[in-house]
């Protein structure tokens, strides 16, 4: 089972919120915040909070991708991903 943990951070007012980052871990997923603009976030004194999703991975699993040349299969160890860096 995978749940999620929601984490709230300060954001530069230039954020490009379709960028997103990834986690080395699991270089084949991007993660992004719950916003889609600036708007959308809070604001406090000028200072900007967006806030994300990780994904908290349970207990081991597989997941199978589809490429252009087939298939892959990923093994996720347990643990939490996502972690904006």
């Amino acid at each position: 089972m995978a749940d999620s943990k929601t984490y709230r951070v300060e954001i530069p007012a230039d954020t490009d919120f379709l960028e997103g980052w990834k986690d080395a871990s699991i270089p084949h997923m991007d993660f992004v915040f719950d916003q889609l603009t600036l708007e959308e976030c809070e604001e406090v004194d000028g200072v900007y909070f967006a806030t994300y999703k990780s994904w908290v991975v349970n207990s081991a699993r597989s997941i199978e991708y589809v490429t252009a040349t087939g298939t892959e299969i990923v093994e996720i160890p347990a643990g939490e991903y996502g972690i904006k860096p």
